[in-house]
């Protein structure tokens, strides 16, 4: 079983580069080249929007001149509009009004579609970074896939991928930030610069502050990750064992566990509101000490009335985006810690998988088997086995709970690499390639019975290569399901619920079984996949399937004496050791 990895957390040995921006900035590499083309789309948008924001503002000096003092002279703006025949106070006031309205409806529109971009582009990128964490799984070996603990990858694959969310959201709100910044900035450097560069270093001095103290954030934020997997490990924990738990009054055990773990996420997700609100409280004195600055210097430098109340205005409106990149820091370096938690997750797998190469179909003939080896570091498996199995046979493997029959299936079937040993199909000793080929041709029905939360058809439909609906009709029919789907509300088109819930075990089983009947499997494996059906429903079943022309070769496991007898040999295996 793999154990719960903790992310890096910044002790005085590590520097800040490598503790916190490095992963910052391979999160910021993964999304813009992710983001790609539509990154460089949602980039234009932005830009378009904070010059037209700017366009705006600049219009309202003029305006604000009120077109007939003319301040310094006759403007570029006044000698325009008499190039145009607008002589008139009123006439060059509703030229300038109808020229910030126009800006005002274009800027609103190109917003819009900014938001619209960005929205896509985060919602996709998290989709994206879920499908990564799944098809990392999907390519591990199977030896792997069954030590992984489940409560850490639901909690990746919700809880932090979330956050992954929340961190491109951030990542998003500060570079629109920053746009709208950088514009405002240049239009009060063209007004007035000497005011303007005493008032960016003030911004810059303070945004410096607030990049070095993430370190700090981080660290909360690795906290957070590492509640998250706990509480996430303590509800399965406590779901999977509930009725253990409460047929020995044991309950309060777990909810004490589950108490302390929340007791401890409320507590980390409290430091980290504190340091953000003492953020906003600093930056809100230091806003009011610099706007009354602004205007005793604007004041004793004797800048136009005009152009002095623009520039409060620009200035009043450069708060809003600097803190907007402030909060978004802060957010940002505290959801860092769950796409490094995704980052390694992935790492783990991937560095355990080798290529794998393209599937090559086995020959007909025989399943061979020569002195196989699997075991398990707690002992369980199987060794030295050696069988031979002909094309069509029917073979029963039986033997006690934990003897190594579902270790020797997952050999047999190629699911599982050997450690020693070799298994030929058709006379051809199967690599990788072969093994993957000759899973191309297996049905497996697990006792479970596993099902979507979706249509009959839709259950059907899966692993199959888009058989038609009389085919699915036969297979329920051949199973004895096709009553029960007719007498289902939407028939074959009804949702079963998630995992079948709305079925009996028997059902699910039954679907699950005409799943892999419509497969025309070359090997069909039965791992006690009736075992929920009645005995003499099962020896029915397995006398159609005993039928079956062309007949596959057919794999069960199964504890009752019974449905052995249906076939055509038995391998027994007892303590790992196979004999048959």
């Amino acid at each position: 079983m793999d154990a719960p990895t903790r992310s890096d957390v910044s002790t005085p040995s590590r520097s800040l580069i490598v503790t916190v921006w490095r992963p910052a900035i391979a999160f910021v590499r993964v999304f813009s080249g992710f983001a790609g083309r539509r990154g460089l789309v949602a980039t234009g948008l932005v830009a378009a929007g904070a010059v037209l924001d700017g366009a705006g503002l600049l219009l309202l000096i003029p305006i604000l001149d009120s077109v007939v003092t003319r301040v310094g002279g006759e403007s570029r703006v006044g000698t325009a509009l008499d190039a145009i025949g607008l002589h008139t106070t009123w006439s060059r006031l509703v030229a300038l009004l109808a020229a910030f309205v126009t800006l005002a409806v274009a800027r609103a529109l190109v917003q819009f579609a900014r938001d619209i971009a960005l929205a896509k582009l985060q919602t996709s990128f998290v989709e994206y970074q879920r499908n990564l964490v799944m098809r990392a799984i999907a390519a591990a070996s199977w030896s792997r896939i069954v030590g992984l603990r489940h409560a850490r990858i639901t909690n990746l694959i919700t809880s932090e991928v979330g956050r992954v969310a929340s961190s491109a959201q951030f990542l998003i709100q500060a570079s629109v930030a920053a746009a709208m910044l950088v514009v405002q900035a240049a239009l009060a450097f063209t007004l007035a610069p000497v005011l303007a560069f005493a008032t960016t270093a003030l911004v810059v001095l303070g945004g410096g502050a607030v990049l070095l103290a993430q370190g700090k954030i981080r660290d909360i934020g690795t906290g957070m990750v590492q509640g998250n997997a706990a509480l996430m490990g303590s509800a399965s924990g406590f779901l999977s064992g509930l009725k253990a738990a409460a047929a020995q009054n044991t309950q309060n055990e777990f909810i004490a566990e589950f108490e302390s773990i929340q007791a401890n996420l409320r507590k980390t997700g409290l430091s980290f509101q504190r340091r953000q609100a003492n953020s906003r409280r600093l930056f809100a004195i230091g806003s009011g000490f610099a706007a009354a600055a602004v205007v005793l210097i604007g004041f004793a430098t004797k800048v136009p009335p005009a152009v002095l109340i623009t520039l409060v205005l620009i200035f009043a409106r450069m708060s809003a985006p600097a803190i907007m990149i402030q909060q978004a820091a802060q957010n940002f370096f505290f959801a860092l810690p769950s796409f490094e938690a995704l980052q390694a997750f992935q790492s783990e797998l991937a560095a355990e998988r080798a290529a794998t190469p393209a599937p090559v179909v086995p020959p007909p003939g025989a399943i061979e088997a020569r002195d196989l080896v699997y075991r398990y570091a707690t002992g369980g498996g199987v060794s030295g086995a050696s069988v031979r199995i002909e094309p069509g046979s029917f073979v029963g493997i039986a033997g006690p709970s934990g003897a190594g029959k579902t270790t020797l299936i997952d050999l047999l079937i190629g699911l599982t690499e050997p450690q020693s040993g070799t298994l030929s199909v058709g006379g051809m000793v199967l690599d990788a390639g072969g093994r993957a080929g000759w899973r191309e041709g297996v049905a497996y029905v697990p006792q479970e019975g596993f099902l979507f939360h979706d249509t009959v058809r839709r259950n059907l439909a899966w692993g199959n290569r888009d058989p038609d609906e009389a085919a699915m009709w036969d297979a329920l029919e051949f199973v004895g399901a096709d009553a029960l789907v007719r007498r289902m509300p939407e028939g074959i088109d009804t949702i079963v619920g998630e995992r079948g819930a709305l079925l009996s075990g028997g059902e699910r089983q039954r679907l699950a079984l005409a799943r892999a009947i419509l497969r025309r499997p070359r090997l069909l494996v039965l791992d006690e996949a009736m075992n929920a059906i009645d005995a003499g429903s099962e020896n029915l079943l397995l006398g159609r399937i005993a039928a079956l022309e062309p007949r596959p070769t057919i794999l069960m496991i199964s504890h009752r004496a019974e449905s052995m007898a249906t076939c055509d040999q038995v391998i027994r295996v007892e303590g790992g050791v196979v004999a048959g």
